[in-house]
């Protein structure tokens, strides 16, 4: 676990001219603009034409023999930020092919597994979160990868024969503008993350940045970038009940993630939140490291059910339970997240997880948690929504109504009522992506001649390609794999890995094991979710576990008081003024048009938490940016 950074370039590989003094330097500070995610260690390794840098979080094999880059025979070389999870039967078969190790940690298990069985093979076996850059000295090739549930970020720039790398985006940003590259805000983006709360690979807010998408692999040469198919996800058309002997495999898939999660030189904790995801985890990996530390978070804002479940959770599986309190996160840390996440993330529980990870971190470096126990099991309301659609439309047969998307001048509870209807009958693609208020009024904000790419290009559009592309008539799966493969890597995912790495601390999720999510897939979409009935899944191997008074029977959720806060005048005020003062790298925005609206929206007694939030972010965000862009950036 750590940051990773490199670049390479073809036409100095080809001529072997060396790089400058000042060159190194900047990769150094590269590097070093993430030290917070590697602070127990750093390393260069260059020829000409190639650079691969790391900050490293030693977990496995704390000796210097797992230290990054690492090299292998033949002049290859690996930076890798992650856990393969199943390194040690990876080794194990490696061994029967005459590899040989030093070291006893997953790095060099994973350069062997590149080295031997070459980049496509070795992808199919790994088990875990990762992004690496292997470089291949016998073919002059980088090949660059991101795990399939999108667990680690890679940033990438690519121009002519350059390209350059990073776990995160500002330090990436900041060496192009040492080379004299620019950078341009996607007003696309900025409408991505309004609209839907985040910014989905490949873009970025830098029209000039990418990020590969969950599951993506470029092999890039002197011929330019080639990228490989991302998988397809294992729908199974019509699929197998949720009987005793599926829930036994289930179990047992689940039982190896967390055992394989557990493996670790440093001590690993678990969070419990009381929740059916993570009561579900820490009750699988005390059975396995009995006394585990067991985190539960205490804040004083209406959480009191869940924090008497997860000490019953905590008597019945015997770990050492501790309460971590928190204040309230309040939004005076903005800026610090801003700084971290690099980019406008509009997910307000990104502050608790932040300080949740502060007070772990204090005593772990690694947790088990309960991500993932929503997606790929149907724990939204959207998705329970889709599971009435799947009985309506593809068990009853009942035909979809087109209808417009416009709100027919209804307000109040009659608005409520007919944008359910309307989501209920209309066909999937329309209702997946249709929100309560439209987007017209967020399109408003911005110049005319940005208005059309929005349209083409904008929040609407990405839902409603991303819940066509996938491969099953079944719309309710469609529903859980557009969860699983926009919202899950590009928001979740990024929320857990910048709020965890910002205290060096790395945070595992067995329930987002591949083995356990290909399997799940494989069961009966309406035997996964029904109307009435979330996560019916894992509610069934909890209850293998547990008894019934130990078991959350609604999700609560961790969430911090949004609509309140922005409920404040004086903080709505606060903001208005901040808009019209014009966000600095954004002349197609309308500050003016959009403190109105956000007012408008305000006084009409509506919640405005969520987009209060956004527009904060958003700002903040601009700022910082003018002043790392501007002459006084360091």
């Amino acid at each position: 676990m750590c940051g990773i950074s490199g670049c390479v370039d073809f036409e100095r590989l080809a001529s072997r001219a060396p790089w400058q003094p000042a060159e190194l330097q900047l990769a150094e500070r590269l590097r070093d603009g993430m030290a917070h995610r590697g602070p127990d260690g750093a390393g260069q390794w260059q020829v000409p034409g190639v650079i691969l840098s790391q900050r490293r979080l030693a977990i496995l094999d704390l000796s210097p023999e797992g230290a990054q880059p690492m090299l292998g025979h033949d002049g290859a070389a690996l930076t890798f930020n992650g856990e393969i999870y199943n390194y040690l039967e990876l080794r194990k078969e490696l061994a029967t092919l005459g590899c040989t190790f030093r070291s006893t940690g997953d790095t060099e298990v994973l350069l062997a597994a590149l080295q031997t069985w070459g980049p496509d093979v070795a992808l199919a076996k790994l088990r875990g979160m990762f992004a690496f850059a292997y470089w291949n000295a016998a073919d002059r090739s980088l090949f660059l990868a991101r795990d399939p549930i999108g667990k680690k970020p890679l940033y990438v720039w690519q121009h002519g024969t350059q390209l350059a790398f990073a776990s995160s985006l500002w330090p990436l940003t900041g060496w192009l503008r040492a080379q004299g590259q620019q950078t341009t805000i996607d007003p696309v983006a900025i409408e991505h993350h309004l609209a839907g709360g985040y910014i989905a690979a490949p873009r970025t807010v830098f029209a000039e940045v990418q990020k590969l998408r969950a599951g993506e692999a470029w092999r890039v040469d002197a011929q330019g970038v080639h990228k490989l198919p991302i998988a397809p996800l294992p729908f199974a058309e019509p699929g197998q009940p949720l009987d005793t002997a599926t829930l036994d495999q289930l179990e047992f898939l689940l039982q190896r993630a967390v055992e394989r999660r557990l493996r670790s030189d440093v001590p690993v904790a678990t969070f419990l939140s009381g929740g059916i995801d993570s009561s579900l985890v820490t009750a699988m990996a005390a059975r396995l490291h009995p006394g585990i530390t067991a985190y539960t978070v205490r804040t004083g804002d209406g959480q009191e059910d869940e924090l008497e479940i997860a000490r019953r959770v905590a008597r019945h599986t015997g770990v050492q339970h501790e309460v971590l309190d928190i204040g309230h996160a309040e939004l005076d840390l903005l800026p610090t997240l801003v700084r971290h996440y690099g980019e406008p993330f509009g997910d307000s529980s990104a502050l608790p997880s932040w300080l949740i990870a502060q007070q772990a971190g204090q005593r772990h470096r690694v947790v088990l948690t309960g991500d993932g126990g929503d997606e790929v099991q149907g724990g939204y309301p959207r998705t329970q929504m889709f599971a009435l659609r799947h009985l309506l439309h593809d068990v009853a047969h009942l035909p979809c109504v087109p209808l417009p998307s416009e709100n027919p001048g209804l307000h109040g509870r009659a608005a409520s009522l007919w944008f359910r209807g309307y989501r209920l009958i209309t066909p999937g693609a329309a209702a997946i992506s249709a929100q309560a208020d439209g987007l017209h009024h967020l399109h408003a904000w911005f110049r005319a001649d940005v208005q059309q790419r929005l349209k083409q290009e904008g929040w609407q559009a990405q839902v409603t390609q991303t819940f066509q592309s996938f491969a099953t008539r079944n719309q309710l799966d469609r529903c859980l794999a557009l969860e699983f493969r926009l919202y899950l890597p590009e928001d979740l995912n990024v929320k857990v890995d910048v709020a965890t790495m910002g205290s060096a601390v790395e945070a595992r999720a067995p329930l987002l094991d591949r083995d356990f999510t290909d399997a799940c897939w494989q069961v009966r979409a309406g035997d996964r979710v029904r109307p009435w009935r979330t996560k019916r899944i894992l509610r069934a191997l909890l209850a293998r576990r547990l008894p019934p008074e130990a078991q959350m029977q609604r999700k609560q959720g961790f969430s911090v008081p949004m609509a309140r806060w922005m409920a404040d005048g004086q903080r709505q005020q606060a903001l208005a003024e901040r808009l019209r003062g014009g966000l600095p790298g954004l002349p197609w925005f309308d500050g003016h048009a959009a403190a109105n609206g956000f007012l408008q929206r305000a006084r009409a007694g509506q919640d405005v938490g969520t987009l209060g939030f956004r527009l904060l972010w958003l700002a903040e965000w601009a700022e910082q940016n003018a002043r790392l862009t501007g002459p006084q950036a360091p």
